[in-house]
């Protein structure tokens, strides 16, 4: 199957990784809105998801950084916003 990146397989698994974790942190951070009771702990796995994001982008090239940019610097706003409103 050819790479929708125009990279090797590993490289896209690399981009998918990335894309995933978006989502799972974005999820997290929703969730912890809708559980009080639960929202010190979403938001550390946010907060942990987030770093793993963080460090995943760094194995990546600066062009494909950018790409993921706007969505990294929301995220950040938005745990950011939850962890004062817990």
């Amino acid at each position: 199957m050819p790479c929708r990146y125009g990279c090797t397989p590993e490289h896209r698994v690399r981009i998918e990784l990335v894309e995933a974790d978006l989502e799972i942190c974005f999820t997290l951070v929703d969730l912890a809105g809708y559980s009080p009771g639960e929202s010190v702990r979403l938001l550390a796995d946010a907060g942990r998801v987030y770093d793993e994001i963080l460090a995943r982008l760094k194995r990546l090239e600066p062009d494909e950084v950018s790409k993921f940019q706007p969505l990294v610097t929301e995220l950040r706003r938005a745990i950011d916003l939850a962890t004062r409103g817990s």
